[in-house]
């Protein structure tokens, strides 16, 4: 699996993305830049509970890539 795995936080769509604590947050996994599956889409999340799984996430992966390298 030679896929680049990252994460990303955006506005969903057809939300306003202006109160952080409105739930119009995504986060959503991409591969190689590209969401290749709308189950890897999280939605109706605050801006810190977004930032929060992404960063999860992130740990996770790089905790994955460092135990199989």
């Amino acid at each position: 699996m030679d896929e680049n795995i990252s994460y990303e936080i955006r506005v969903a769509p057809g939300c306003t993305g202006s109160d952080p604590e409105a739930p119009d947050w995504q986060v959503c996994e991409l591969e190689d830049g590209v969401i290749k599956n709308d189950a890897d889409i999280y939605d109706n999340l605050t801006y810190a509970e977004a930032q929060q799984i992404a960063g999860m996430w992130t740990k996770k992966k790089e905790e994955a890539e460092g135990v199989a390298s």
